[in-house]
């Protein structure tokens, strides 16, 4: 066996959680990471699918906000945004609609970094862009 075959094979896998201070909450919001197969769940759920009728092919549109959207309440563990209760006391549906009411963008980008960063989606695009450039 190699080495790393070796480490997965002592390795615990599992989630991680952070806590994230958000201006003006007086407590932080709590997020965890999630597997590949969730995202994949998740991005699955925000895609359309469109065929061309002239060239016959299959033409997959992903939509971003709503995918970072669900992404964000997937892994928020405090507060629980699925929370019927919490939803009715904001007069809205569902947890995608909850987090856009209660947060405003700056407050939203935040959290949704965090969430980026949690689950390894850390390398900024414009870093790449650079080093591609070197």
């Amino acid at each position: 066996m190699g080495k790393l075959q070796d480490f997965l094979m002592e390795a615990q896998i599992g989630t991680t959680q952070t806590e994230v201070q958000i201006a003006p909450f007086p407590y932080p919001f709590i997020v965890k990471s999630i597997t590949e197969a969730e995202n994949k769940a998740i991005r699955k759920t925000c895609q359309k699918i469109e065929f061309d009728k002239k060239t016959r092919q299959k033409r997959i549109d992903t939509d971003t906000d709503l995918y970072n959207a669900r992404l964000v309440v997937a892994c928020c563990v405090e507060p629980n945004l699925k929370d019927a209760a919490l939803q009715e006391k904001y007069g809205v549906r569902g947890a995608e609609d909850l987090i856009n009411l209660i947060l405003n963008p700056g407050q939203y980008t935040d959290l949704l970094l965090a969430v980026q960063e949690i689950n390894g989606f850390t390398d900024d695009v414009n870093d790449l862009r650079d080093e591609a450039k070197n």
